[in-house]
């Protein structure tokens, strides 16, 4: 679906970068294709250099010359790219924002025309193409639109949509977030192996390998986390007392509040930027 359509990438930090290496490594599209900017002449240039493809600090010629838009930039940069690339906006383009905390409606009124917006929420994984990013679709995007951003995505990890915008502070505070979580899990479980013997290289490894083991069996078994804990956990076994002592310390409340005082940061960052009074 990317055949004809050129593509620009504002902002090709680690998330935009990332994202345009690995669209060019996949073959979803040519070079020739791409054009991308950042915020110096230096990083420019050396971005062009690393992808081979055009980059410079000219977010509107970018936008004019292009089918799709990325907008890859900082939430707090946003209203200065909008009112720099509107006069270059046209009805018929296609926009992504993946900055955290910014509502398509407000897109879509800081470019003043009646264009397609999708939100989406990657996560930090993507670095590693084995990331999260939620799509949201706006009031204007077609499906094929929306197929599109799907398979933009999809190069960087798994892709799921939602209808409801007003739960994309939901997806931010858990995959959003989530990668950070699970850094604090593996490092505790790495020294509950220092603290039993082994080097920490050893502890920060396996505990590492046992939650990505873990995730992929529960994404690629389709089974209930619950059923797969118990696949492991034998009668009077040491998996059990390991539970138990989980149990002790309310992990189970503590994560659940976790992702719920995220939420609750990202909604505090809609508001304040005054997108929550725009309709989704």
């Amino acid at each position: 679906m990317l055949d004809q359509q050129r593509l620009a990438i504002l902002g090709l930090g680690k998330i935009g970068g990332t994202l345009a290496g690995a669209l060019l490594e996949q073959g979803v599209i040519a070079p020739e294709q791409l054009r991308g900017t950042t915020g110096h002449p230096e990083s420019a240039q050396a971005a062009g250099a690393r992808y081979g493809i055009t980059v410079d600090c000219d977010n509107a010629g970018a936008v004019r010359a292009s089918d799709l838009v990325i907008l890859a930039v900082k939430p707090q940069r946003m209203p200065a790219i909008l009112a720099e690339i509107r006069p270059a906006v046209r009805p018929e383009q296609l926009f992504i924002t993946i900055a955290a905390a910014i509502q398509t409606g407000y897109v879509e009124k800081q470019l003043g025309q009646e264009i397609s917006v999708i939100r989406g929420m990657p996560n930090m994984p993507c670095l590693v193409q084995a990331g999260m990013t939620v799509l949201c679709p706006g009031r204007r995007v077609s499906q094929e639109q929306l197929t599109l951003a799907q398979q933009i995505f999809a190069a960087v990890g798994r892709v799921a949509l939602l209808d409801r915008e007003e739960l994309m502070d939901a997806v931010t505070g858990l995959s959003g977030s989530g990668p950070a979580y699970a850094y604090v899990i593996i490092e505790a479980l790495a020294e509950g192996g220092v603290k039993a013997g082994l080097s920490r290289r050893l502890a920060t490894t396996l505990a590492a390998q046992s939650l990505l083991g873990a995730a992929k069996m529960v994404l690629e078994t389709g089974e209930h986390p619950a059923k797969l804990k118990d696949f492991v956990t034998t009668p009077a076994g040491t998996t059990m007392d390991g539970i138990m002592a989980l149990e002790e310390g309310g992990i189970r409340v503590t994560l659940i509040r976790t992702v719920l005082a995220a939420t609750r940061k990202s909604e505090e960052l809609s508001r304040q930027t005054g997108q929550s009074e725009l309709d989704p």
